[in-house]
């Protein structure tokens, strides 16, 4: 056990020194029909109380293996659920709205929850009143990862926000298909902005020439 959450907190520590967490695939299914998808990293920096009441902050991230629940859009229902539970301390819950515009159906993210129990291994010198109680976070009426039905939404780059005030968390290599999933598998992505935006230009200055 003690090997398990030294090689966890060694992830944690490199991935808060890269940015980046690896992606990991989340499948929704109804029977053996996969019929909501999610990929992506994600990493939760929350705020909380500790022992001597100064704020601590502490980064949590998603294990393998965590169970996916939820609920698929049916029968033209336009709202799908996933919730992502990790060892019955940390969850999220992600809500999708189907809506049309003037030529097109479209979806988005319309709620983003993450809950989680104070544990001495995630919240270490936590106030200990704390321990073992549950705090949460929402986002909602948001309008996150616009995409149309028919496709899904890809976003490699990375992506910051924050709920309310306890907790930010940082997205990469997102991709999403909570509607209209053919074949188990993402539809073609539609990109977001902020890949498909070239990068800047390195300009080299070179040093002079040198005279003999």
């Amino acid at each position: 056990m003690l090997v398990v959450k030294l090689l966890f907190v060694v992830t944690v520590l490199l991935c808060q020194a890269t940015a980046q967490v690896p992606a990991q695939r989340y499948e929704l299914k109804k029977g053996v029909e996969v019929c909501m998808l999610a990929k992506f990293g994600l990493l939760l920096s929350i705020k909380y109380t500790k022992a001597d009441n100064s704020t601590g902050s502490t980064p949590l991230m998603f294990r393998g293996g965590a169970d996916v629940t939820g609920t698929c859009a049916e029968d033209g229902e336009n709202v799908a659920v996933m919730e992502i539970k990790d060892n019955h301390d940390l969850g999220l819950k992600l809500t999708f709205t189907r809506e049309n515009t003037h030529s097109h159906r479209i979806y988005y993210l319309s709620d983003f929850e993450v809950w989680y129990v104070y544990t001495e291994s995630r919240f270490p010198d936590a106030l200990p009143s704390l321990y073992n109680t549950r705090g949460s976070e929402k986002a909602s009426d948001i309008q996150w990862f616009q995409a149309p039905e028919v496709n899904s939404y890809l976003c490699r780059a990375e992506q910051r926000k924050t709920l309310q005030e306890n907790v930010d968390i940082l997205l990469n290599d997102l991709q999403l298909q909570p509607f209209e999933v053919k074949r188990n598998d993402f539809s073609s992505p539609m990109e977001c902005a902020m890949d498909s935006t070239p990068a800047p230009p390195v300009h080299t200055t070179l040093p002079p020439p040198t005279t003999t």
